[in-house]
């Protein structure tokens, strides 16, 4: 018998609608300082994740952050993981164009540069400009022990969505098409670690 698909919970309207539209401005005029995504140690490999991102969300850092905390005990109790005290929550600003994809992969890791402690609980907040400029991006999550090309269960990027998964379980970003190749018809999300101190 195949293990389950992945735990997770969806979120709609996650954000108030000036929050929301805050962000989506915030994300456009800093569209020059995205730089290509990288992997473990600044590794950059378009094969294997191909996006723009940014570790700067300004003013609407401490506004997510504050809701991550908030929530993620209730979070870990939902999805029957490891019970925690967040230590940290790390954010990132993505934005996925034309060919834009994140192939099979957990985001938990071992490095001895990362002292930060260790990753309990992914965080996705999808949004976009209205209307869509984009096709595809899903969230493709998976069982354990799953390998490229499996089949999976995908959640849609909708606007204002927040998707959470354990941290450890198997995903990929399925990839995207966005025709008129502009940034601002990017599928946009913020990916969100929640991390417990380490032992």
């Amino acid at each position: 018998m195949l293990p389950p698909i992945l735990p997770h919970l969806r979120f709609d309207a996650f954000l108030d609608t000036p929050t929301r539209a805050a962000l989506l401005d915030w994300t456009l005029a800093n569209s020059a300082r995205f730089v290509p995504a990288q992997l473990m140690r600044g590794v950059v490999d378009t094969d294997v994740r191909r996006s723009l991102t940014l570790r700067d969300l300004g003013p609407l850092a401490a506004v997510l952050e504050t809701r991550l905390r908030e929530a993620a005990s209730h979070w870990s109790a939902a999805l029957r993981s490891t019970p925690f005290v967040t230590s940290e929550v790390e954010l990132e600003l993505a934005a996925h164009n034309d060919g834009a994809h994140f192939t099979l992969h957990t985001d938990t890791y071992a490095s001895n540069e990362v002292a930060r402690g260790d990753r309990m609980l992914s965080a996705v907040y999808y949004f976009h400009r209205t209307p869509r400029g984009f096709d595809g991006g899903a969230l493709r999550l998976h069982r354990l022990g799953a390998k490229a090309g499996d089949a999976g269960h995908d959640i849609a990027p909708d606007d204002n969505s927040l998707v959470v998964f354990p941290s450890w379980g198997p995903h990929e970003v399925m990839p995207v098409r966005c025709p008129s190749g502009d940034f601002a018809d990017s599928r946009f999300a913020v990916n969100c670690w929640i991390y417990r101190a380490r032992r």
